[in-house]
C-alpha cells in the first residue's frame, strides 16, 4: 500500500511504501494445513513401505499383474524408500507446527522427492499414486506461498525541494 502526501509550498512528499497488509490468520492456516498433509503424506508412505516391506506379494496379487519399477525391481526395496520418505515427511511436519524455517525447507524437498517417488508408481496404482502426488502440490504450496512473510518494511521519506 502506498500514500503520498505533499505538504507546504515547498513541496514535501512523504510516501510510505509498507506493503499491503498481510491477514496472518490466513498463512499460519496455510502452514498448518500443509503441516498436516505432509503428516498424513507421511502416513501414506509409511503404510505402504511397511507392506511393501513385510508382504511384496501384496501389491502384485492387489493389482493382478507384475510389478516393475523403474530404478528397481526389488518391491522390498521400495517399501524401505518409502518408509524412509515416510519418516522424513512426518519430521517435517511435526516441526512444521513449531515454525522452524528449516522444517518448511525440508518438508518442501521431501515433498518433490516424494512426488517423483510416486511417478515410479504410476503405472501400477494411478489413482492412488496420483492422490498423494496432489497432498504433495498441495503441501508445497502451502510451505512456499503462504510461509513466513516480512511483518512491515521501513517507510521511505523523499523531500523535494
Amino acid at each position: 500500500m502506498s500514500s503520498t502526501e505533499i505538504s507546504g509550498s515547498a513541496g514535501t512528499r512523504v510516501t510510505s511504501a509498507a506493503p499491503a497488509p498481510v491477514d496472518d490468520r490466513s498463512s499460519v492456516g496455510w502452514r498448518l494445513f500443509a503441516g498436516t498433509m505432509i503428516l498424513i503424506g507421511a502416513a501414506f508412505n509409511a503404510i505402504d513401505g511397511i507392506v511393501g516391506v513385510a508382504n511384496a506379494k501384496y501389491f502384485k496379487e492387489v493389482s493382478g499383474q507384475s510389478v516393475h519399477l523403474l530404478l528397481t525391481g526389488s518391491l522390498r526395496a521400495w517399501g524401505w524408500v518409502a518408509i524412509g520418505l515416510g519418516v522424513l515427511m512426518a519430521v517435517a511436519g511435526a516441526a512444521i507446527f513449531f515454525g522452524a524455517t528449516w522444517a518448511r525447507v525440508l518438508g518442501v524437498v521431501a515433498a518433490g522427492i516424494n512426488m517423483i517417488f510416486q511417478l515410479a508408481y504410476l503405472a501400477h496404482y494411478p489413482f492412488w499414486s496420483f492422490t498423494i502426488i496432489l497432498v504433495d502440490v498441495l503441501v508445497i504450496y502451502g510451505l512456499v506461498v503462504h510461509g513466513e512473510r516480512p511483518q512491515s518494511q521501513p517507510d521511505v521519506v523523499l523531500t523535494e525541494s
